[in-house]
């Protein structure tokens, strides 16, 4: 049961890739939780995965909340700011959504979407 949420949807990030490759976030201010984060702690974690670790209607409160839509395709895959796909950075019972991906040629964009409680 999701216990709190913020729903935040701030640009982080807006530049060439290499840019972001080493660099590092401090979410603290956005998020209350006292931490940074690089791309490698969530690149590899896409929303449609939290499918398989968190209770489904936990997941459908998330998706509800952050207004994530899907692309309509086979695969069914979350998109938030800017149509950019959805990865997700779990610390304890927190479930912390970026967006992020190349939104033009050469220029990728970061979101922090929101954050979530779980109890």
């Amino acid at each position: 049961m999701i216990t709190n949420y913020k729903k935040a949807k701030l640009l982080i990030f807006d530049g060439p890739e290499h840019d972001i490759l080493d660099r590092s976030f401090d979410l603290s201010r956005e998020t209350a939780l006292g931490i940074s984060i690089k791309l490698s702690d969530f690149a590899n974690n896409t929303v449609e995965d939290l499918q398989g670790i968190i209770s489904s209607p936990d997941f459908e409160f998330m998706v509800k909340t952050g207004a994530f839509v899907t692309d309509g395709g086979f695969l069914n895959l979350y998109k938030g700011s800017n149509n950019l796909r959805l990865y997700y950075h779990k610390k304890g019972n927190t479930i912390i959504v970026f967006a992020y991906g190349e939104f033009q040629p050469g220029r990728y964009m970061l979101y922090l979407e929101g954050f979530w409680t779980i109890a």
